[in-house]
């Protein structure tokens, strides 16, 4: 019972994936600087580059971070948030 709620409490305060990615937004340089610098990347560059593993979202004009594989995604109010989400459970499911 105890997952269930918690599920609920995610459809209800969270972010759909399908939401996020229709409301894309290229990061700042700032951003983007941070994101690199705290190795929160992806190698999916014409070369194997790497590019950042963490997107923004503007959502009924809140700004919303999240980062994601094709197995799961998290959402963040905060840059910081999403690059720890990224640490911690992302880049596992790739």
């Amino acid at each position: 019972m105890k997952l269930a709620r918690q599920v609920i409490f995610l459809i209800e305060e969270g972010y759909e994936f399908k939401t996020l990615k229709d409301n894309k937004k290229p990061l700042t340089d700032e951003e983007r600087d941070e994101v690199m610098k705290a190795k929160a990347t992806w190698h999916h560059g014409p070369n194997g580059e790497e590019t950042p593993a963490v997107s923004k979202a503007i959502v009924r004009g809140e700004t919303v971070y999240f980062t994601y594989t094709h197995r799961a995604f998290q959402s963040a109010p905060t840059l910081k948030g999403a690059i720890k989400a990224y640490h911690d459970f992302i880049k596992e499911t790739a």
